[in-house]
């Protein structure tokens, strides 16, 4: 039996990375994935991918720092589909590489927090209205670890990630009695996205660089991927974690205990 029978699922930020890998399994486990990216030209790649193969799959363009347009994600949505069941949160819209604290203008510590932070808020603000009125539904952010154990060069992502953790364990103990879940996966440096070509993207002797090299160097089981990721958030969204809301799980591959 296909986990996520007849759900709706909108993964914000699904176009790319781990976004499409968790849009891509709950599509497999017979949801419709909802893939929202950044307003463009044509559906992201990952959306054709899907239909092709026969599975339920659908694009709705929004920005998620703005709070006006996720609303109207969330509403094209239920006008389509009738209910929202499910919310994934990922990806930093219009957030900038990761930098030493010193290095970094005041003017982009708000662009830092917008993607990491407010994004997160502006999306279950949104999904909160849908949710309440059908008493159920469930809201996965996906995060930083650097929120839990502190990276050098993420001293503004990790500060985000900390206060949506915390976030999460607020906003879900206020909205239990909706019948509302909220949980959020924190992961680390992950194989096969494009921050784990880091040694071109940074510089081979830029701090961020040496030390994802050195989680790479440390992690006692193997690097995550993707799909690490999506099984968790599979999870999370399926009747299987109902009694479950406020937690914080970390992947990174046995790398720390926070």
């Amino acid at each position: 039996m296909k986990r996520l029978a007849d759900k709706v699922a909108l993964v914000m930020g699904g176009s790319q990375s781990l976004g499409a890998a968790i849009a891509t399994e709950f599509a497999e486990q017979g949801a419709h994935a909802v893939i929202n990216s950044r307003p463009g030209p044509e559906a992201p790649a990952v959306v054709g991918e899907l239909q092709r193969r026969g599975l339920e799959a659908s694009w709705e363009p929004g920005d998620m720092i703005d709070p006006q347009s996720v609303v109207d994600v969330v509403n094209r949505v239920v006008a389509r589909h009738g209910r929202l069941d499910i919310m994934v949160v990922s990806g930093a819209p219009g957030g900038a590489k990761p930098d030493l604290f010193e290095n970094m203008d005041p003017a982009e510590y708000h662009r830092r927090l917008d993607a990491q932070l407010v994004s997160r808020m502006n999306c279950l603000r949104a999904a909160t209205g849908p949710m309440a009125e059908q008493r159920y539904g469930k809201v996965i952010f996906v995060t930083s670890d650097a929120g839990r154990t502190p990276t050098p060069s993420e001293t503004l992502i990790g500060a985000a990630a900390a206060a949506l953790i915390f976030f999460t364990r607020a906003a879900g103990r206020e909205l239990a009695r909706k019948g509302i879940r909220i949980n959020c996966i924190a992961t680390t440096l992950t194989a096969e996205t494009p921050i784990h070509n880091y040694s071109k993207m940074f510089g081979p002797d830029h701090v961020l660089a040496k030390s994802f090299a050195k989680i790479e160097a440390q992690t006692p089981f193997r690097m995550n991927l993707p799909s690490d990721i999506a099984k968790t958030a599979l999870f999370l969204a399926s009747p299987d974690s109902d009694q479950i809301s406020g937690a914080v799980v970390s992947i990174n591959g046995g790398l720390s205990f926070p």
